[in-house]
């Protein structure tokens, strides 16, 4: 097209304009090659050729003809990249609105007849519309659909078919599997486990680096202990180039380690140097909070890394975090016992503004407890606090949530009598023998600091603590 205008031109002027415009046509000539060139290789691309056949014939499809036209493709084509040649049926299938489209296309890929068992399109699609239906089956999507229980069917059967074909599932597959199964809070053990032996008897190297961070966050997001799969995976990506490494990736990974409870020291270790190495003013208020929280859980010299973070928080401002983000961030200081006190200056003058009583139950308590530990004793955020705690209504509160609040005006010095009376009115609500082990041992901290007398609830916790001794032996 540019050596076109070029010529078109040629033919208009005239004269020693004509003669230095055919020259530069001349000079261009090789570019125009490789011009040429480029585009033969655009048309060859497999992922570019889907693409455009999608924003031409295909985007007015039905999603049954779609797939019947890319097994037509794959059997002209029998070799080639048919993980990527997928990505045009999946991504219809991610937007496509219509149910019953949906369905027609799960009832014509259920049937085994129409595909080899390892065939990567059928895969895709399948495990689109295994996320596809859960997503409409849940989360309040239920009553916007007639055919609620077809797709309830279709998600379950989907379910299975995922895992007893994943033999036959590539790297991708596996990844993509395992993180809806975890995201749309399938807690069945069953398929985390097979899963886990699946992706284990892979060879690590074969996943990208987003799958690797998507199969840590599934398990994490499940809070399912795979020791072995994450020392496999944590070996696997101590053998790469960090850089390489998505903010998001990185954070996927800590936070899996974090809620796993696995140990990582040298990981986290790696990925903290990492991270300081980025620009931090690129990363997302969301990211931070993840970091903090994952470092928070697994200290490894951690010091640098808040401090950098600290300042980073402090030069965007506390406006662009949420509320819960606010909380966020005091239970990760105060997890470790980080004074840090410009920083919960600001933030307590930034929660007063905004108002206690727009923070629920639980960030409250966070924020609380995380002044109460760095020994950031704010009177007037505690007065403030403790105001609104005497003027609500603690039902939504849960147990350990009350100790918590108790236990952090006590360490503060600021629990008033009103306060007092009732916070251990509530807790004396509890059902004891149900109360977690860490809750008790929260209890039994905050009475032996306790300044006020509570008679009732000492001799509560004495008797529980009394019938937990005896029952273990």
């Amino acid at each position: 097209m540019l050596r076109t205008g070029l010529l078109l031109n040629l033919r208009i002027l005239k004269g020693e304009n004509a003669a230095v415009l055919y020259s530069n046509v001349n000079r261009l000539r090789s570019r125009l090659v490789r011009v040429s060139s480029s585009e033969a290789k655009r048309k060859k691309d497999p992922l570019v050729s889907l693409l455009d056949r999608t924003k031409s014939d295909g985007a007015n499809r039905h999603l049954v003809e779609t797939f019947e036209h890319l097994q037509m493709d794959y059997r002209r084509k029998p070799s080639g990249r048919k993980l990527v040649r997928s990505f045009g049926i999946v991504r219809k299938i991610q937007k496509e609105a219509d149910v019953e489209q949906l369905l027609e296309l799960y009832d014509y890929v259920k049937n085994e007849e129409n595909f080899d068992s390892d065939n990567a399109a059928a895969i895709s699609v399948q495990v689109a519309l295994f996320s596809r239906f859960a997503a409409l089956a849940g989360k309040g999507e239920a009553n916007k659909i007639t055919d609620f229980d077809r797709v309830k069917q279709a998600t379950d059967n989907l379910l299975k078919t995922m895992k007893w074909r994943s033999s036959h599932f590539e790297p991708a597959h596996l990844a993509s599997a395992i993180w809806n199964i975890a995201a749309h809070d399938i807690t069945h053990r069953s398929y985390f486990i097979h899963f886990e032996k699946e992706i284990r008897s892979r060879n690590p190297s074969l996943f990208t680096h987003r799958d690797l961070a998507m199969i840590m966050w599934a398990y994490g997001k499940a809070q399912f202990r795979a020791s072995l799969l994450f020392k496999k995976l944590r070996h696997e990506i101590m053998t790469r180039d960090l850089a390489r490494f998505t903010v998001e990736e990185i954070c996927n990974i800590v936070w899996a380690y974090a809620r796993t409870g696995e140990p990582s020291a040298k990981l986290f270790f790696a990925l903290k140097i990492e991270i300081l190495k980025r620009d931090l003013k690129e990363v997302e208020e969301s990211s931070l909070i993840v970091i903090l929280w994952s470092y928070s859980v697994i200290a490894v010299n951690i010091k640098p890394l808040f401090r950098a973070i600290k300042y980073e928080i402090l030069r965007r401002g506390l406006h662009c975090f949420t509320h819960r983000q606010l909380s966020q961030i005091m239970g990760s200081y105060g997890r470790q016992t980080m004074h840090a006190p410009d920083l919960f200056e600001k933030v307590s003058s930034e929660i007063m503004q905004r108002g206690v009583q727009n923070f629920e139950p639980g960030w409250l308590v966070a924020v609380a407890d995380g002044f109460a530990k760095s020994e950031n004793y704010n009177q007037d955020l505690f007065k403030v606090i403790g105001d609104h705690i005497v003027n609500e209504d603690l039902s939504p509160y849960e147990p350990l949530q009350v100790i918590r609040l108790f236990w952090a005006f006590i360490n503060a010095g600021l629990l008033t009598k009103s306060l007092h009376i009732k916070l251990t009115n509530q807790i004396l609500l509890c059902d004891f023998p149900k109360l977690k082990d860490v809750s008790l041992e929260e209890l039994v901290k905050a009475l032996e600091n306790n300044d006020f007398k509570a008679p009732e609830l000492v001799a509560a916790t004495e008797a529980e603590l009394v019938r937990r001794s005896e029952a273990k032996c």
